[in-house]
């Protein structure tokens, strides 16, 4: 596959009065053209760090992180790579500038200097993307918080950028707006063929994903397949993460000789896991 992000060998530190603390070193990563990649790690374990590494909002002290092979290090690609690797942050709060959302989406594009008839189209289809035209004239702060995201989201899309990071995007939503946003994500990667960065602490949205990293201490514990990932149950606990239940219960039932299949992530492949080892039995 062709590498788009290449983190190479980088040692990121963070400075205060008392000490210096690695976050991340000699840490070393690629990211595919085409992939929806799910980076998972409890809070401290350097996820964040890397998310603002690959745009280049952080810069680190030792080696490179090159997008599309430009150094995030050269002030004279700054522009041009915050505008190739989009960024989605937490709150949605923060991100909302204008007391209209269409005005608010449109926000990004007229700092580049869009002409208008293209910045129309080009907002009214971002609002189209994340599903929230019908709310173009509201104000922000009467919208949910998914729906707050949804118009931050649509901010980037209008940018149009080949790939975007999201950052614990759906961290401060509750149920409803969490699917929300992993909807509009998954619409994203599969229907616009956007290359996704997902920086997240729940396995379900994780295991979505094409791929999964696992990340503790600011190391790469585990990389793959969702499936091959999550069944590594005691790198995952030793990482502070949970495990999806459904795994987890495969992975318990086989311990007492089920024999099922033990990557199971949902509760679907968990019942035909066990429906299989049924038939059998009979």
């Amino acid at each position: 596959m062709e590498t788009i992000i290449n983190v190479d060998n980088i040692t990121f530190e963070y400075e205060s009065d008392e000490e210096t603390k690695a976050v991340l070193k000699d840490f070393s990563i690629k990211f595919n053209k085409g992939e929806f990649t799910a980076v998972l790690g409890h809070n401290g374990s350097g996820k964040s760090t890397l998310a603002k590494l690959l745009n280049g909002l952080l810069v680190p002290q030792k080696g490179t992180v090159t997008v599309d092979g430009l150094s995030t290090a050269d002030e004279d690609n700054s522009i041009r790579i915050k505008r190739t690797v989009g960024m989605v942050f937490q709150n949605p709060d923060n991100q909302l500038v204008a007391t209209v959302v269409d005005e608010d989406v449109a926000f990004g594009l007229e700092n580049l200097g869009i002409p208008h008839k293209e910045m129309i189209e080009r907002v009214d289809g971002a609002l189209e993307a994340v599903g929230m035209t019908e709310f173009k004239k509201s104000a922000p702060h009467n919208l949910s918080g998914g729906q707050k995201q949804r118009v931050a989201i649509a901010g980037i899309i209008a940018m149009q950028p080949k790939y975007i990071v999201f950052d614990e995007p759906t961290a401060m939503l509750d149920p409803r707006g969490r699917k929300e946003v992993m909807d509009v994500i998954l619409k994203l990667c599969r229907e616009k063929n956007i290359t996704v960065i997902l920086i997240t602490h729940y396995m379900n949205e994780a295991a979505l994903a094409d791929r999964a990293i696992v990340m503790n201490k600011g190391e790469i514990v585990l990389d793959g397949k969702p499936h091959d990932v999550f069944s590594e149950v005691e790198i995952l606990k030793n990482a502070g993460l949970d495990v999806p239940q459904p795994t987890e219960l495969c992975v318990e039932l086989n311990k007492s000789g089920f024999g099922l299949k033990a990557n199971a992530l949902s509760v679907d492949e968990c019942v035909e896991a066990v429906s299989v080892v049924l038939s059998e039995v009979r």
